[in-house]
């Protein structure tokens, strides 16, 4: 049985050079390495900074961007997404990195990247006037909401 994902919005100091692999030399990135290269170009580069204690993410001069991190119980950081409210109606993710499954180093990790749209899908449907979530990797892609 795998270990719980637990969903956290700031990471242990202790994590950052796992963050650092996860989100910048994450052996699935080629994948999406267009869409990547399309926020960057867009939004800005994701930085890791430190904040209250603990890792958090920015992406260029953008306010209010918000992170959520999937982590395993000894807090290791399983995977990341990176978001923003732009507009009154859509959110957009800037970033994702997911840790790859255990037994294949090309595998993308699903639970964990489930784990993470759900619970930003979710934020997403609690707030109010937003209609839909834009996926910066997934080119024209968007989730419309039902609200």
């Amino acid at each position: 049985m795998s270990d719980p994902i637990v969903l956290t919005s700031k990471l242990g100091l202790e994590q950052r050079a796992a963050l650092e692999q996860l989100l910048f030399f994450n052996v699935n990135q080629h994948r999406v390495r267009l869409g990547i290269q399309q926020s960057i170009e867009t939004y800005g580069v994701p930085e890791i900074y430190e904040q209250d204690g603990g890792l958090r993410i920015r992406v260029g001069d953008i306010q209010d961007v918000q992170t959520l991190f999937a982590v395993s119980d000894d807090g290791r950081p399983l995977g990341v997404a990176v978001f923003v409210r732009l507009a009154r109606e859509r959110f957009v993710v800037l970033h994702l990195g997911v840790e790859p499954r255990p037994r294949s180093s090309a595998d993308v990790n699903a639970p964990v990247l489930l784990k993470l749209m759900h619970e930003i899908r979710s934020t997403a449907r609690r707030t109010r006037g937003v209609a839909r979530i834009e996926l910066v990797y997934k080119e024209r892609h968007a989730v419309r909401l039902n609200v």
